[in-house]
């Protein structure tokens, strides 16, 4: 199991750079660790700075990988470096730093389209 997941409790919400908005979509990817096998899962939560993802397996903390969002505008591919896990159940949530911050409006755009 990995380290603690940082963006659940109230205080961490408050120390965070960028706030996280919740949004349910499919996202697949790629990872080293995992060469040739496409990731599936759910994008659960998106902020400039970053996402959080449930995966079925766990990806090594640290490792770089490229995820397509499958959003109603289209698809939409991201960057970023997993920089936290959390197993649960069948599942395990991964944090993901992108490697520069996105447009302040990327995460309430995406979640306004997604909401609609």
């Amino acid at each position: 199991m990995g380290s603690q997941d940082a963006g659940q409790t109230t205080e961490n919400l408050w120390r965070r750079q960028f706030p996280r908005l919740p949004v349910s979509l499919a996202v697949s990817g790629e990872a080293p660790e995992w060469s040739g096998q496409a990731l599936r899962g759910t994008l659960c939560n998106v902020g400039a700075g970053g996402m959080m993802m449930e995966l079925p397996v766990e990806l090594v903390p640290g490792s770089a990988m490229r995820a397509v969002l499958e959003t109603r505008r289209g698809r939409m591919e991201v960057e970023g470096r997993v920089v936290w896990t959390c197993a649960t159940g069948d599942r395990v949530r991964h944090g993901l730093a992108f490697p520069e911050p996105k447009d302040p409006d990327f995460a309430l755009d995406l979640f306004l389209a997604e909401n609609r």
